[in-house]
């Protein structure tokens, strides 16, 4: 939305659609700005800043988010400015609930921006799937045209390893020994043995097992 008005008055125009989006499920609603200010939250979630997505995510998931978010902004900048505001960004990730941690949907979308202040809506509904090992998920969604964009989230191996040490460790991954991935790569059994111990020390496990984990 291009406007003359405030980030505020915006934000007060939109608080009665939030509301009848609020009764038309069973999910969470809520409206911020970049500063984290929240000018509507959903009645029964006390305080707002309980909603600080930051503070609640599972720390195996915060990192992979962080990377997801700075990505998003790379992808808006490549965007005409009217078109920054049809896509909505959707998460599926762990949060904490009651002490315990429960995958949610969590979606976003730009309604305006202002300055150096933009205006987002979001909502947050439990997700389907509750396996507590599965990772990070996320899409980007056209909503004038459905299309889903495609986005690859990097994990914490891709960013540590080099592409030669993830293609040892995906090949430990299919059962290989050191003699078999050197044969395979066409290198020495010393430098493959080298790169095991560099991915070890990089995860930080002790062991491939871990490290495949």
């Amino acid at each position: 939305m291009t406007t003359d008005k405030s980030i505020e008055e915006i934000a007060q125009e939109y608080i009665s659609y939030m509301k009848i989006l609020e009764q038309a499920g069973s999910f969470a609603v809520f409206l911020l700005d970049r500063f984290g200010h929240y000018y509507y939250v959903t009645e029964y979630i006390e305080p707002p800043q309980e909603l600080n997505i930051e503070n609640l995510v599972h720390p195996d998931d915060l990192e992979a988010v962080k990377r997801i978010d700075k990505k998003v902004w790379e992808f808006l900048d490549t965007l005409p400015e009217e078109e920054k505001f049809a896509y909505k960004y959707i998460y599926e990730l762990r949060v904490l609930e009651k002490g315990k941690y429960i995958r949610m949907i969590y979606q976003t979308r730009l309604l305006a921006f202002k300055d150096d202040n933009f205006l987002v809506m979001g909502m947050i509904d439990l997700a389907p799937e509750q396996s507590e090992n599965t990772s990070v998920r996320f899409q980007i969604k056209n909503c004038v045209t459905d299309e889903i964009v495609p986005f690859a989230i990097e994990t914490t191996t891709d960013t540590l390893l080099t592409l030669r040490e993830r293609e040892i460790l995906a090949l430990a991954k299919e059962g290989m020994f050191s003699k078999e991935i050197s044969e395979k790569l066409n290198i020495s059994i010393h430098t493959v043995n080298r790169h095991r111990q560099n991915i070890l020390e990089k995860l930080r496990v002790d062991n491939m097992i871990e490290a495949i984990r």
